[in-house]
This record gives C-alpha cells, sequence and structure tokens, in this order.
C-alpha cells in the first residue's frame, strides 16, 4: 500500500513538468497537406505532364502567390508573439501553425519554381542569382527559413524534454526555484561551520563552490565536530548536485537562446528577398504592371 502511495505520488510529481501535445499539431499537418496536395494532384491529372518539368501550371493556378500567401501566414507567428498577444489561440498552437505552414509554402515554392536549381537546372555562373528577380536566393533563403524553424522546433523540443526531466529529479524543480534552495543550503552550511576547527571550515569553503562532486579527500574531523560536519556533508552534498542542476538546466536554456537570436536575425533578410522576388513577379507577370 505504502509502495503504491509513493509510486502514485512520484508519478504526480512528474506529470508537473510534462507538456501535452496541442491537437493543433495534427489539425495544421493535416490542413497544410490537404492544402499542398491540391496543387500537385492538379498539377499531375489536369496538365498530364510530367510532373517538375512543365511550364504551365504556375501560369494558371498561380501557385507562387499561393506559397507567399503561406509565407504571410507563418510571418503572423512573429506578430502573434511580439506585437498583438491578445489573438486568439495558446501560442504553442501558432507554433504548430508556423511550422507545417511553412513547410507547405517550401513545397509551394518548389512547384513554382519547376524544382529548379533543386533538380535540374543548377546555377552555372553568376547570372542566375539575379535573374527571375532574385528567384535563386529567393528560394534557398526560403528553404533556409523554414529548415532552420523545423531545427529550432527539434531543438526546443530535446532541450524542453531535458529541462523537464532534470526538474523532476533533482527534487526542486526548475532553474528559477533552485538559487532560493542553493541560498538555503548555503545559510545551513554557514551555520553548521561557525566556531569549528580550521579543516572543517576550509571544506565547508571549498565544497561549497563544487558543482556536481564533492572534493576529495575529506579531511579528518574532530570527535566533537563529527556530528555536525555529517549534517553539513548532507547540505553539500545536495548544494553541489542542485548547482549542476542549475547549471545544466541553464546551459539548455542558452542553446535554444543562441538559436533564436541567430534564427531572428537571419529570417528578416531572407523574408526581404522573397517579399522581393514575390511583388515583382506579381507586378510583371500576374497583374502585367510593368515589362520584364
Amino acid at each position: 500500500m505504502a509502495t503504491t502511495a509513493q509510486s502514485s505520488r512520484q508519478n504526480a510529481w512528474r506529470r508537473i513538468w510534462h507538456t501535452p501535445t496541442s491537437k493543433a499539431a495534427l489539425y495544421w499537418l493535416i490542413f497544410a497537406a490537404i492544402y499542398t496536395a491540391i496543387f500537385y494532384v492538379l498539377y499531375a491529372m489536369l496538365f498530364k505532364a510530367p510532373i517538375f518539368t512543365g511550364p504551365w501550371f504556375d501560369h494558371v493556378f498561380r501557385v507562387g502567390v499561393m506559397s507567399y500567401l503561406l509565407i504571410l501566414a507563418t510571418a503572423a507567428y512573429s506578430l502573434r508573439t511580439r506585437f498583438v498577444r491578445g489573438l486568439p489561440w495558446k501560442t504553442q498552437n501558432w507554433v504548430w501553425m508556423h511550422l507545417w505552414i511553412g513547410i507547405a509554402a517550401v513545397l509551394l515554392a518548389l512547384l513554382h519554381a519547376d524544382y529548379r536549381f533543386v533538380l535540374h537546372g543548377y546555377c552555372a555562373d553568376l547570372s542566375c542569382v539575379t535573374g527571375h528577380y532574385w528567384g535563386m536566393p529567393a528560394l534557398y533563403g526560403l528553404m533556409f527559413i523554414v529548415v532552420s524553424g523545423a531545427a529550432g522546433r527539434l531543438l526546443d523540443i530535446w532541450q524542453a524534454r531535458l529541462i523537464a526531466r532534470d526538474a523532476s529529479a533533482n527534487g526542486v524543480g526548475i532553474a528559477k526555484a533552485i538559487p532560493g534552495r542553493l541560498l538555503e543550503l548555503e545559510y545551513i552550511i554557514e551555520r553548521l561551520n561557525a566556531g569549528k576547527s580550521e579543516p572543517f571550515k576550509h571544506y565547508c569553503i571549498q565544497a561549497t563552490s563544487s558543482v556536481g562532486k564533492l572534493p576529495m579527500p575529506i579531511p579528518t574531523i574532530e570527535p566533537r565536530e563529527q556530528a555536525d560536519f555529517e549534517q553539513a556533508y548532507a547540505a553539500l552534498e545536495e548544494h553541489a548536485r542542485l548547482a549542476a542542476s542549475f547549471k545544466k538546466q541553464n546551459r539548455a536554456r542558452s542553446i535554444f537562446r543562441v538559436w533564436r537570436r541567430v534564427h531572428l536575425a537571419l529570417v528578416p533578410l531572407m523574408l526581404l528577398i522573397v517579399t522581393y522576388h514575390a511583388v515583382l513577379e506579381l507586378i510583371v507577370n500576374v497583374l502585367h504592371l510593368a515589362k520584364p
């Protein structure tokens, strides 16, 4: 009975640090898959042409425009997280929309380009870089944005699980709660350290700065100080363990923070190139407001 109760408490503790997967992940995956499949099926069925090679499809269905609309929808995630926090849905739902719609945008952009620069029509000289209104940098830029975002999502999941597993095992919780417990332990060690011999004090001072493992060897302690040293040693062990946990969780957070900064620094540049290409394609080839 006691074992069952203890197991139930442990499971409940683990569930505190578990974030359930949002159903929006499946819904947005289905939407993106159907949206993309419609254009690929139309391309293959209506024109009966070898897929990825015909020039007619994009002239009729403007799949490039459809891809850019998805790019704008993907960029709405930044609007939700930075400027308009009152938009509906929780942030996790927007993240999944950001990911799956971004992948669909790449697939449609590849169809728009007939998979040029990827499966055929590789760049032979520098003229192809600026050709088609910076078409090649726009395509590669969009692919970079999506691949970077997908990598960031996987990194986020990995680091979040690492933090949750560590928070469930350290007995205190996430990094925000650890410094308070470390300070309590330091007060306990300082109280036990008061009025003791020099080896006792020296070891406590040295061990307080340890992370993970306590320094060895343990000094010879006078018999009258043995009881206090045992209490201090237990507090020092917990202090070292929590210090290692704090460092581990902060390292996981810093890794994701570095990726986020790099992603946010490069994405606006790539998005600017994609927008330049999309606007000129729209003006010249769709609306015919200007000559090529």
